[in-house]
């Protein structure tokens, strides 16, 4: 399990043994300070803190556990030996988060988790995902096709734009239909995308399923949102090309059919990637833009503010590369973030992300609707295709159940259909 690394044995013996105090001496004129350092009296020096005094200094510390920690242990052990014993964590040690990255996480909307999975799982997700992304590279390119016309000025296209999108047989054919719309396939293409492997029961991925619905992922997703209930929302497999141009300024929290700040994503590269003067086209993220409120509020989804994202938060941006294989980022579903163009990259670059959810995250309405006063789907069109074929069987506003977005923690509420 998680545990918070805090030294609190060492906190009561410094509590216990000290041997001063300053204490209020308003009365004494002499003193150009109202404090004055008195010896504490001998029958104080040795007091044992009661449970309620240790209580308000781990809290006046900052280090009391999130509120869903304090289960009782008899159900933690429970937990712990379920997790043990069940074949959905390919992990065999504990999650350990320091202070030091949860106030990163915290603080900046990001961290990094080093040497967060093993080798071994990394060498697995490539053996799978590498044959797959080449069986369904044409599903890749009509997933392109369909958000370029989404996006399009035409109405037709806009509102026609999966059924032209899937009408495409070969890929030459979405090649031509993206550069009719005035984009160069061989270096305006930000990156080629998969969704929702985890679920593709004919794909052969067992290893991209058991990543995906492990306790370890999960209980690791709870601590950082601080969130008793976990759902799993997507798996996204990111290939980019040799020449593949830079990914946009974003936030998944914009792309995906909840109303939730509570949502987070791993970011989970298949090969070491290089520092950025080195070629690396790994995340850079933009300090604390999660909790910039401002900028979509006075500046709605459009507005010009987002083409001046460096003045606006004063260059700080930064990033976590280099990464060896099984060194982990995380950022919040709003911390703006993109991806440097792959200029320098001289081999294909492979990243999967999984994102997960607050289990008590609300599906917005209107998700897949279409605002006929443009004509565009209400919110970015982006991940469509990864929420279109369960978004619509969930009443809006209300708690819910799906197989396709399962609750993965705790494993006492854990959905049995994934099991």
């Amino acid at each position: 399990m998680i545990k918070l690394t805090a030294n609190l044995s060492l906190l009561a013996t410094v509590a216990r043994s000290a041997d001063a105090a300053f204490i209020a001496s308003p009365r004494d004129d002499s003193l150009r300070t109202p404090f004055k350092f008195v010896p504490m009296p001998e029958r104080w020096q040795m007091k044992r803190l009661s449970k309620s005094e240790m209580g308000e200094l781990v809290h006046g510390l900052g280090l009391e556990q999130p509120a869903h920690a304090s289960t009782s242990k008899k159900k933690r052990r429970k937990q712990a030996k379920r997790s043990h014993n069940s074949d959905d964590t390919p992990f065999n040690k504990k999650n350990t988060i320091s202070l030091q990255t949860q106030l990163d996480y915290a603080r900046k909307g990001h961290a990094v988790l080093r040497s967060f999975l093993p080798s071994s799982t990394i060498e697995n997700l490539r053996d799978e995902l590498l044959p797959y992304v080449k069986s369904h590279e044409l599903q890749a390119w009509r997933q392109k096709v369909e958000v370029q016309l989404a996006d399009s000025s035409d109405s037709y296209h806009r509102q026609n734009a999966r059924s032209i999108a899937q009408s495409l047989i070969t890929i030459d054919d979405c090649q031509d239909m993206l550069e009719s719309l005035g984009l160069d396939t061989s270096s305006e293409l930000p990156f080629m995308q998969h969704f929702n492997i985890w679920r593709d029961a004919n794909a052969k991925t067992p290893a991209v399923r058991k990543l995906c619905l492990s306790s370890y992922m999960a209980e690791a997703a709870s601590f950082l949102l601080d969130s008793p209930t976990i759902r799993l929302y997507q798996d996204s497999l990111f290939h980019k090309r040799p020449g593949d141009g830079w990914t946009p300024y974003h936030s998944d929290c914009r792309m995906a059919p909840f109303d939730t700040s509570k949502m987070i994503t791993f970011w989970i590269g298949l090969q070491n990637v290089p520092h950025p003067d080195d070629g690396g086209t790994g995340l850079l993220f933009v300090d604390g833009s999660h909790n910039d409120f401002a900028l979509p509020y006075w500046n709605g989804l459009q507005g010009t503010e987002y083409d001046r994202l460096e003045d606006r938060y004063n260059n700080n941006i930064s990033h976590h590369m280099p990464l060896e294989v099984g060194d982990v980022t995380v950022h919040n579903g709003w911390t703006l973030h993109c991806a440097g163009a792959a200029d320098m990259l001289e081999r294909d670059r492979y990243a999967i992300a999984l994102s997960y959810v607050d289990g008590g995250a609300e599906v917005r309405e209107n998700v897949l609707e279409v605002d006929r006063s443009t004509s565009t789907v209400i919110g970015d069109k982006e991940d469509v295709w990864s929420f279109r074929s369960w978004v619509g069987e969930v009443k809006p506003r209300s708690q819910f159940r799906h197989p396709s977005v399962p609750i993965v923690w705790p494993l006492d509420k854990r959905d049995h259909s994934i099991d």
